[in-house]
């Protein structure tokens, strides 16, 4: 049975994705307007624009859209051309891929799931346990369970490595040392170092202090000998001194001789040490020219044969050399990292689209955010602006204090000077001011005894020179100033005292004037009558005591008292004591239980 379903090749594109092909870059397609509809050149404007030009026909616009239409149909093939070639492109890229796809796809089955065995025994071959450990095991986890297992051998490995490196260059260090101690011994002569000439220099002379030691304490002791015979006995002091002399000379003519017998002997050594130093150097240049004889005879090759080029071995990498050598990392491992970054950045994007949990306030609160925002940059804005201002302030206001303080003209520079003027002259009086008050504090007792000697001098001069004073009481009022009330009439024993007087002057006038008077008129006849006037004057201040006004005040207290005591009796007979109310209770306790009994 026929098919009239027609089969759509690969070719052919639907209309809907050619619109959806469609390059949105490119130009739209141009219809010509007809004259009479033209907006700006139609038949009824051109007469108004009044254009005249001879050079312009009406073929000219025809020209124009018919050559805008021929390059539209040029872009509309171009691009129909374009989309076949992407077509046919797509198709062979999608056979590719799918063939890929197929072929990893069954590359992956018979890694996981095939048998392995074969390859495995093939890339073990010799480690017959790892063969029957690995061999039902895929090949990628194999390598990962060997580097796992692995892992600390290979450190271990490394560690040993290093320490061998380490060592080695201990032992070429070693081997240097080794030879120039060689050398030194061969050529010790050659190399004389100055450390050792000055260790010889120092060793010649301890041996020549330690003989002058030994001289010294033997002379010493010889010395104490001869001190001590000589404080025993003063005989032997001739001979003594006869044998030093002896003595010293024999040893000035020892040294001679050593000197006589030495200087040869060393001119000798001298001679003999060249000759050696000269044969030693000819020794050796024999020695070695025929090592270098040797050399050459051994290193001569014939002309004809051919040195083979040895091939520079390749620098190989160190074991630690590489960054990813201890990271104990299975491929497993390695893609679930891969995962977790990629849950992570989901989170940050989840975290960063979602600022609470209802999703509808989002919009809002970001909307509100965004406003508190610019908010706070224009405050911050401001705060900033205000800062600077008040910088700028502060340096300007620093700069007119200087201007003002290092300004000096005539004026500021009086007034500075009467200022420092008005300064020392407070400070001269304030000198003074403590100057006083410590000659006030000094002498303040003194003063004060001497004031108040004064004022009882005064005190008992009071009445000298002066009729005596009679006190007058003043009344407010004239009602007051009755018969019976007139108390000034009475004899007044007491009266307060008079003020002092401050001012000295003034005291030491009254005094001086007093004393003068009293010194005038008292005479040398009067110290017998001095004990008459006395009594005199006693008896007549008793004659104005009255004594019975104190009688009649006594009298009157003591009845008083009487009366006190009588009230009192009378009132404690009134108030009962325990046993009254002690038979008061009892009774109202009985009148009680008769009323509850009726």
């Amino acid at each position: 049975m026929p098919c009239f379903n027609r089969e759509k090749s690969l070719s052919c594109v639907s209309r809907r994705d050619k619109q959806n092909d469609r390059d949105a870059m490119a130009p739209r397609p141009v219809h010509p307007r007809a004259l009479s509809y033209h907006g700006f050149l139609g038949e009824g404007f051109v007469r108004q624009h009044l254009v005249v030009d001879e050079r312009w026909t009406p073929n000219s616009l025809t020209e124009q859209f018919s050559g805008m239409s021929a390059l539209l149909d040029r872009h509309a093939i171009f691009k129909r051309l374009e989309n076949r070639a992407n077509r046919q492109r797509f198709f062979t890229d999608k056979k590719r891929l799918k063939l890929q796809c197929r072929l990893g796809r069954t590359k992956l089955l018979n890694t996981v799931t095939g048998d392995n065995t074969h390859n495995i025994r093939n890339l073990l071959i010799k480690h017959r346990d790892m063969q029957r450990l690995y061999q039902r095991m895929p090949i990628h986890l194999v390598v990962d369970n060997i580097n796992q297992r692995t892992f600390v051998l290979r450190k271990e490995r490394d560690r040993l490595e290093c320490r061998l490196s380490q060592l080695k260059c201990r032992y070429r260090k070693m081997l240097i040392d080794r030879a120039f101690l060689e050398n030194r011994i061969k050529y010790q002569n050659e190399f004389v170092l100055e450390e050792e000439v000055k260790s010889q220099g120092f060793i010649k002379r301890i041996e020549n202090s330690n003989i002058r030691l030994k001289a010294i304490k033997v002379i010493n002791s010889a010395y104490q000998k001869m001190v001590q015979v000589l404080l025993q006995d003063e005989i032997f002091y001739e001979p003594i001194i006869r044998s030093l002399a002896d003595d010293m000379e024999d040893q000035a003519n020892f040294i001679k001789h050593i000197l006589y017998l030495g200087m040869p002997a060393i001119a000798k050594f001298r001679e003999l040490n060249v000759q050696y130093r000269q044969l030693e150097i000819k020794s050796r240049k024999n020695l070695l020219e025929k090592q270098q004889m040797l050399a050459s005879l051994v290193d001569h090759k014939p002309a004809g044969s051919v040195v083979p080029m040895r091939a520079k071995p390749e620098r190989e990498l160190s074991a630690t050399a590489d960054p990813k050598r201890y990271l104990r990392e299975t491929h497993s491992m390695l893609l679930l990292k891969n995962v977790l970054k990629v849950v992570e950045e989901i989170i940050k994007e989840v975290k960063f689209g979602t600022l609470c949990s209802q999703a509808r306030e989002i919009y809002p609160r970001l909307k509100s955010q965004m406003e508190n925002n610019e908010n706070i940059r224009r405050i911050a804005e401001r705060e900033v602006m205000t800062r600077y201002a008040l910088e700028d302030r502060m340096k300007l206001a620093s700069v007119l204090q200087g201007v003002l303080v290092n300004n000096l003209s005539e004026e500021e520079i009086n007034r500075l000077e009467y200022i420092k003027d008005l300064r020392k002259s407070v400070k001269d009086e304030e000198n003074i001011e403590l100057e006083i008050m410590e000659y006030l504090k000094n002498r303040g007792n003194a003063f004060i005894m001497f004031r108040l000697s004064l004022w009882n001098l005064i005190e008992i001069l009071r009445h000298v020179d002066r009729n005596p004073k009679k006190f007058q009481m003043t009344y407010p009022n004239s009602y007051l100033k009755l018969p019976l009330l007139k108390f000034d009439m009475l004899t007044m024993y007491a009266a307060p005292p008079e003020l002092y007087e401050e001012d000295l002057e003034k005291v030491m006038h009254v005094l001086k004037r007093k004393v003068y008077k009293m010194m005038k008129l008292f005479k040398a006849d009067m110290e017998s009558s001095r004990q008459n006037c006395k009594e005199k004057y006693h008896s007549a201040y008793l004659a104005t005591v009255n004594t019975n006004e104190f009688m009649g005040d006594d009298e009157d207290q003591t009845a008083i008292a009487d009366d006190d005591i009588i009230h009192d009796q009378k009132i404690m007979a009134n108030i009962p004591n325990r046993k009254q109310i002690k038979m008061l209770s009892s009774r109202v306790v009985e009148k009680a239980v008769r009323r509850e009994e009726q």
